[in-house]
């Protein structure tokens, strides 16, 4: 079994952002790897917001990401959702529900000690 040289392998593109907010470190907003799309993880700017609103504003500061990469909400695979408190699981379905009606993503979600009440990073195609 021949093992591919690794010039066979797409390229990683890092995507420019065009729309939403700058990242706020040394991170790629989004890069792209053949036909998938790994965008990083973003929280909310607005700390003293719900929890509705933050992740209704970080789904859609996702969705423009992923419009700047050619792709959209609906090309989905996986998410991974970080909250500040647990608690508030099914408050932040909700708005889930919101942006993904039908045929969610894969998710994964945990609490851990952040900032903001939540932070998202997606994988799409």
């Amino acid at each position: 079994m021949a093992i591919e040289s690794v010039s066979n392998l797409p390229q990683k593109e890092v995507i420019p952002q065009k729309q939403g907010p700058a990242p706020s470190g040394p991170y790629s907003p989004a890069v792209k790897f053949g036909e998938l799309i790994f965008v990083s993880g973003i929280a909310s700017k607005n700390r003293d917001a719900s929890i509705e609103d933050q992740v209704r504003q970080v789904l859609e500061n996702i969705r423009l990401r992923l419009e700047d990469s050619g792709s959209s909400m609906d090309r989905v695979l996986k998410m991974t959702v970080i909250m500040q408190d647990i608690g508030e699981w099914s408050r932040m379905n909700s708005v889930f529900k919101e942006f993904f009606p039908k045929n969610p993503p894969a998710r994964t979600t945990f609490q851990s000690n952040i900032a903001s009440k939540v932070e998202i990073d997606a994988i799409a195609c």
